[in-house]
């Protein structure tokens, strides 16, 4: 749903869709288009001297070297920072975080790119990042500074999250363990101090904030953009005016220009941590002795607020982040190409959930839960409108379209389950101990005689006994890039 919305602010705007990549790519690319003989890994800053002419930087090998300016892009504990102002302590944002990034492609890759999982204490994010990749992070409550046992923090993560739909459990599986990062999660509370003489900061270093709206590293983004752009207004005043640069007001105005946005949207990304962490979908949740309360499926008042907020709020806030310091980009177009801008099908697909599912281009699957299914491997649903599966006891088929299961509590010929319009249906054929739905939510519901009722991917379908179920699953369709294909678009900066 955020992406959805992000797609539609971008087109009200006529600016161009983003599309996500990994880090490490984009690292790759920027650092090939500055000159990897200008970078120098490994190359820590301990200490500097401002003489109010140049900085001299010393390195934790002893090497010194001078510039014109110093900007600290040193993360979260800068020690550029700390030089600057001293010691001061980062905040515990309550949470650890576990990330990693999978050969996975989803069934509806081609319509949601982005997803959010909320759970009580605890959440899931997942971001598809090109190549057939995705990354996710999931955040769990809990003190800072804990520790795994070796090659245990996927096991950890399956119990945590143990329950939790197909999206966030098969990205865990899919994800080698050496993959898994874990960190816990940090933020530092604004400034409005940025920088002294010719020394600034940038970033994490000056302006950590926690990333539940992915705006940490877009906000160092901006500051770039915005210190390159005061410092080359300083140089051109100087050519105009024959005089020397004026650094340290190039950086002071920089940080000006800055303070305010970072500071609100540092503020908001602490709001969507406070919603994604206090998120209950049932009374009872969290309740201690009223847990029970949860077996009752209450809806909790808090899902209409956080549903107002949605629909009513998102948008506007996020016209607001995408915009950019846009009163500041004189004579640059707002949008790029226009075969980036989105397609018409997303107003209706963040309009119609219904819409949005028949989307999935994916290969439809039943998943034996039940111990009297007599059956060990996944069933496929052909997506052929002229060939239904039916399900029975007594089924006869020469096609491989029915399900034949030897139980009491299926009929011979007990339900069918078809293929129309893009979505399959179950249809009860009067058996004697019924069809039944249970959805993701665990509502469980009976099938009416001859009467079609919508399959959704995660429906549990019972057919007389909860011994005889089946879990609906959607895998995607789409074939996993290759290792190849995957270095070729690297190389390409794709």
């Amino acid at each position: 749903m955020a992406l959805l919305m992000v797609f539609l602010v971008l087109v009200e705007r006529g600016l161009p869709v983003t599309r996500v990549i990994s880090r490490m790519v984009l690292q790759g690319i920027l650092a090939r288009a500055v000159g990897e003989d200008i970078v120098l890994n490994a190359s820590n800053v301990v200490n500097f001297v401002d003489d109010g002419n140049k900085v001299t930087v010393e390195l934790e090998n002893g090497q010194k070297y001078e510039g014109d300016l110093l900007v600290g892009a040193d993360g979260i504990w800068s020690k550029v920072r700390t030089q600057l102002f001293g010691q001061t302590e980062a905040v515990y944002s309550g949470y650890t975080c576990y990330t990693g990034i999978a050969d996975f492609v989803p069934a509806d890759i081609e319509s949601v790119g982005y997803r959010v999982f909320l759970g009580h204490k605890q959440y899931f994010v997942s971001s598809d990042v090109g190549a057939g990749k995705m990354q996710w992070y999931a955040f769990h409550k809990e003190a800072p500074g804990g520790a795994d046992v070796p090659n245990g923090k996927k096991e950890r993560l399956l119990k945590i999250f143990k329950g939790w739909c197909d999206n966030a459990v098969d990205l865990i599986l899919a994800t080698d363990e050496e993959a898994i990062l874990r960190r816990d999660i940090y933020d530092r509370i604004p400034t409005f101090n940025w920088g002294k003489g010719r020394v600034t900061l940038l970033g994490d270093s000056v302006h950590a904030m926690q990333p539940n709206m992915g705006q940490g590293g877009c906000m160092a983004i901006e500051d770039s953009y915005q210190l390159a752009s005061e410092l080359d207004n300083a140089w051109e005043q100087s050519i105009k005016s024959r005089s020397p640069i004026k650094v340290d007001s190039a950086l002071r105005s920089y940080e000006n220009e800055r303070k305010l946005r970072v500071a609100v949207i540092h503020g908001m990304a602490r709001m969507a941590a406070l919603m994604a962490s206090t998120y209950k979908a049932y009374l009872g949740v969290g309740l201690g002795p009223l847990e029970f309360l949860t077996n009752f499926r209450i809806p909790h008042p808090g899902r209409v607020g956080g549903r107002f907020f949605v629909d009513i709020l998102m948008p506007s806030m996020l016209n607001w982040i995408l915009g950019g310091n846009s009163d500041k980009l004189e004579g640059r177009p707002l949008s790029c190409r226009i075969s980036d801008k989105a397609n018409g099908q997303l107003r209706q697909w963040f309009e119609d959930d219904d819409a949005l599912e028949r989307a999935i281009n994916g290969e439809w699957f039943l998943l034996p839960c039940g111990d009297q299914t007599g059956l060990s491997k996944p069933i496929r649903l052909t997506q052929n409108e002229m060939k239904p599966f039916i399900i029975g006891s007594a089924v006869q088929d020469d096609q491989g379209s029915s399900i034949t299961i030897d139980s009491p509590e299926v009929s011979p010929t007990h339900a069918r389950i078809y293929y129309k319009d893009g979505a399959f249906f179950v249809t009860d054929m009067r058996s004697e101990h019924g069809t039944w739905i249970v959805d993701i939510e665990g509502k469980r519901y009976r099938v009416p005689p001859n009467y079609p009722a919508r399959v959704r991917p995660f429906d549990v379908l019972v057919f007389g006994s909860d011994k005889v179920s089946f879990r609906v699953k959607v895998k995607s369709a789409a074939p996993s890039i290759s290792k190849k294909e995957e270095e070729t678009q690297v190389l390409q900066g794709v």
